[in-house]
């Protein structure tokens, strides 16, 4: 078991590597053309086809090269058109966006099969033979028009996709589909399991700790955390692991990662193999960075130098969303227990609490004198109050009234009343109580 869990864990390091390089893919696709171009030149040389086209190999030779100078030209086109079009989607949403759009699959897939076209034609024309040797590489011709219709395909495929991550629509859509994903990940589904961390948390007593680990290289940003494999550390040491960084947190050169309780120390290797540094946030294992984005989105629109309320209305959607599904998952401390329902690991997460202030507060800073937010805000809480159980109502009253503070210092209150009113569309249809005369 423990093997199966390691070898996961560097299945997911090296899947991380992949995802995070541009040129692994499209390198990969180059090999492979390579080889197949090689291969099928020879298969031609050793055992030439008939064919009733007139073709000579001149002929062939020129319509490979033409290809492959053609395919090349191409691809330095189309990618500095992606570059500008992601560049500009990353300036007009967020910069955290820019590794989103770049860890895209469809534009490695792209550029790999563009590339791939290149290398293919250019090998077939230089190993198809001269003068007495020469052939007609009617292999290499097939794998050449393959590729070609690859081509266009990802071509249009790339052209949707770059179209689709202009749209803000899309792009939080598609954000609050992944933070499904991660809650559902992240956070346990038992309220058992809450429990023990509560009482987990409560029992730890900090002058039992034996041992601390810090982080010894750059600081960076804690993407990831093996929890199966602090799991089989601690089983093995009878100790209890906790985590005193969470996901998304920056750790400095020096600073403290884990603690350790128990009898003795642990090995550092182990443990250091467990967690995964990055550069920056990703959305993998961190529930709160899919909010983060969203809100980022949200308060580059509400800028004086944008001035777009309507957009943050569209992440206030979205964001409802993600609240109504993480109000659902038991949020506490992460705890992890071996079979026998010791507590071995805690990782911390974010609370509740957490989550609304992360979602709401910039948004309402920004936005407190935009009657589209103030409007949509008060929809958003109002809805989730009524639907919510009670433990989560505390938070959402204290937004209704940071809502209705920031809202009287920044509108008049001869212009209010319009205010004052919940409004899902931000400025359309108003929920109002149902009265007798209507």
């Amino acid at each position: 078991m423990g093997l199966k869990r390691s070898s996961r864990w560097r299945v997911r390091r090296v899947r991380h590597w992949i995802k995070s390089s541009l040129w692994v893919v499209p390198g990969a696709y180059a090999a492979v053309a390579l080889g197949t171009g090689v291969a099928l030149v020879a298969f031609d040389h050793s055992s030439p086809l008939q064919s009733p086209l007139d073709l000579s190999a001149a002929s062939a030779t020129a319509a490979l090269a033409a290809l492959g100078g053609g395919m090349i030209t191409f691809t330095g086109f189309v990618m500095s058109v992606v570059l500008l079009v992601v560049q500009f989607g990353s300036s007009q949403f967020s910069p955290r966006f820019l590794r989103w759009f770049r860890d895209d699959p469809v534009i490695k897939h792209s550029l790999g099969t563009f590339i791939a076209t290149f290398v293919f034609a250019l090998t077939a024309t230089a190993l198809s033979g001269r003068g007495a040797d020469s052939i007609v590489p009617y292999r290499a011709l097939v794998g050449a028009m393959v590729l070609t219709a690859a081509s266009i395909a990802w071509f249009l495929a790339l052209i949707s996709r770059t179209s689709d991550n202009l749209r803000v629509a899309h792009v939080i859509q598609r954000i609050d589909s992944q933070a499904r994903r991660v809650f559902d990940d992240v956070y346990p589904v038992s309220s058992t399991e809450v429990e023990a961390a509560q009482q987990a948390a409560a029992s730890v007593d900090p002058s039992s700790t034996v041992q601390e680990v810090r982080n010894p290289d750059v600081g960076g940003i804690l993407v990831a955390v093996d929890r199966d494999e602090l799991l089989r550390i601690a089983e093995r040491h009878d100790a209890l692991i906790e985590m005193c960084a969470a996901v998304g947190d920056h750790i400095a050169a020096g600073g403290l990662v884990v603690r350790v309780y128990g009898d003795h120390k642990l090995p550092v290797r182990p443990l250091s193999g467990a967690l995964m540094f990055g550069d920056e946030r990703t959305i993998e294992d961190d529930p709160a960075f899919t909010l983060r984005l969203l809100v980022d989105v949200a308060i580059k629109a509400l800028s004086p130098a944008v001035n777009d309320p309507t957009t943050a209305v569209q992440c206030l959607h979205r964001i409802e969303d993600v609240l109504r599904y993480a109000a659902a998952k038991h949020l506490s401390t992460g705890v992890v227990t071996d079979q026998q329902g010791t507590v071995r690991v805690l990782v911390p997460a974010p609370t509740w609490d957490d989550l609304v202030a992360l979602a709401l507060d910039e948004i309402r800073a920004f936005g407190s004198g935009q009657y589209q937010i103030v409007r949509r805000l008060r929809a958003l809480l109002d809805d989730l109050t009524a639907d919510l159980p009670a433990k989560r109502r505390p938070a959402l009253t204290t937004q209704l009234e940071l809502l209705d503070e920031a809202m009287e210092r920044a509108i008049p209150l001869a212009q209010r009343s319009d205010a004052l009113v919940a409004d899902r569309q931000g400025l359309g249809l108003a929920i109002r109580p149902p009265s007798s005369d209507q």
